[in-house]
């Protein structure tokens, strides 16, 4: 009984060591997000005068908004199925690369809002996506049935965002938008609780390999990120109007 307590200790001092690293990894990430988005924002996005210019509009065209979502899709996928034999060097590029191209959706929402109004939804999603993290960690439920409802009702969302962006151009400050973003922020909620309860089963599945852990850690940290940016992107539609 000793060995199997002290055995317990041990493992879940590991848990706790690899979830935080994985946070430690989404934090570093989410800082070159920030800079690429600052730094895009203030010199590529708005000219001398402050009026946007050419490469602003291409990245606010829904087509561009498309094109990066299916690659967030098919970059995940592909990585996700090669972690096993990717390199942990490898896998932090794909972290990092990945918050840089975060960083470009970033300065899409941000670069022409009030930056204090950026700022205070910045703090909502980071309250929001540290409150639903915990309840991921701690729950004793499993969440894999809400979290498959959720993934369906966030799938739909999407889609009928690209509808409107490509077909019924309803304003941004409409019902049926902010309707829209109601739903993806709840739908985004869960997924992150349920990603986080995953993680922890992740490492209990990688006990005895440090090097698949840390993979695991890096791609886990991106999965973070994304659900969190989704959070402050549909904050920013719901609350940051001016």
């Amino acid at each position: 009984m000793n060995t199997s307590v002290t055995h317990q200790g041990e493992m879940d001092l590991g848990l706790r060591s690899f979830m935080l690293g994985t946070y430690k990894y989404m934090i570093a990430a989410m800082a070159v997000s920030g800079i690429v988005a600052f730094m895009i924002g203030k010199y590529l996005l708005l000219d001398a005068n402050g009026m946007p210019t050419q490469m602003a509009y291409t990245l606010t065209r829904p087509g561009t908004a498309l094109i990066m979502t299916l690659g967030i899709v098919f970059g995940f996928g592909a990585v996700g199925r090669k972690l096993h034999t990717m390199s942990l060097s490898g896998a932090r590029i794909f972290l990092f690369g990945f918050a840089a191209v975060m960083g470009i959706w970033l300065s899409v929402i941000a670069a022409f809002k009030d930056p204090m109004i950026s700022v205070r939804i910045f703090f909502m999603a980071a309250a929001m996506f540290g409150g639903v993290s915990l309840l991921g960690y701690t729950t004793k439920k499993n969440l894999s049935g809400l979290a498959t409802f959720a993934a369906m009702a966030f799938i739909g969302v999407i889609v009928l965002m690209f509808a409107n962006a490509f077909f019924f151009k309803a304003a941004a400050g409409s019902s049926f938008v902010l309707g829209l973003n109601a739903v993806g922020l709840l739908a985004v909620a869960a997924l992150t609780a349920w990603e986080t309860q995953a993680l922890k089963r992740t490492y209990y599945g990688t006990v005895g390999d440090a090097a698949l852990a840390e993979k695991y850690s890096v791609y886990g940290a991106a999965s973070l990120l994304l659900s969190f940016i989704n959070m402050f992107s549909m904050l920013m539609n719901l609350f940051g109007r001016d």
